[in-house]
């Protein structure tokens, strides 16, 4: 089953990206479990980690599955943790980065020029949250649809109601925005039924998979996966 791309059409297999990796045995056991992509935490919370922590994790990541680095950005589009962070996203090729901060199209317009493929968080807060494409998606490699919540960049564990995507989608309000990802309190339970509902291009999930804050769970990222793809296979085209 072929996951959206622009404008709904189907073409690339959906991908599913475990957020929140702290440790080199929970990246291995999410590409254990069939995760596309990692996410490292440099933003803040207790899933936030440092350089060394970071550099131990990319060296023991199994091959073809893909680092996101969670990044503040401070300016034009400088991320928060000075020329360390930058040196690792080169050297470790870490190409895609989830931005918050300073998030302006001229910031998000840099990076991509500079090689960067961002990853943007739009918070839902109503129905109403695609009539109006933000400018800062002009040059967004990915749209990550979030929970609103004033006191939070995101990871508020949290679900919005999935029918406003899908309504949004059928007024054609997102045939112009990049490929959609869902996140925003995905679990086991929930996500074919989220999948089903909203036909993202990917899925983000941190606290649905842990034991703790930080600690993945093999038991709940397989179980995570499996009905992922279950909600692929049986969503309607």
């Amino acid at each position: 089953m072929l996951g959206p791309d622009r404008g709904g059409q189907r073409k690339l297999p959906m991908r599913i990206k475990i957020c929140g990796i702290t440790t080199p045995d929970d990246a291995i056991m999410a590409a254990e479990a069939g995760a596309d992509a990692i996410g490292l935490n440099f933003v803040g919370g207790p899933r936030r980690i440092d350089i060394p922590q970071a550099e131990a994790i990319l060296s023991r990541l199994p091959p073809f599955v893909v680092p996101v680095a969670l990044v503040r950005l401070t300016g034009p589009a400088t991320p928060e943790l000075n020329e360390q962070l930058a040196e690792l996203l080169a050297t470790r090729w870490v190409s895609h980065v989830q931005v918050y901060g300073d998030v302006t199209p001229d910031a998000v317009a840099r990076l991509a020029w500079e090689g960067y493929r961002p990853i943007v968080p739009i918070p839902v807060r109503d129905a109403g949250f695609a009539r109006e494409r933000p400018a800062i998606l002009d040059k967004a490699t990915a749209a990550l649809l979030d929970t609103h919540d004033p006191n939070a960049l995101g990871g508020t564990g949290r679900t919005f109601t999935w029918s406003w995507v899908a309504d949004a989608r059928e007024r054609r309000e997102l045939a112009d925005w990049p490929p959609i990802i869902l996140a925003g309190g995905l679990t086991p339970e929930n996500v074919a039924r989220a999948i089903a509902e909203t036909r993202p291009y990917g899925i983000d999930v941190s606290s649905g998979v842990e034991d703790g804050p930080g600690c993945k769970s093999r038991d709940k990222l397989r179980r995570f996966i499996a009905e992922a793809r279950k909600g692929e296979g049986d969503e309607a085209t």
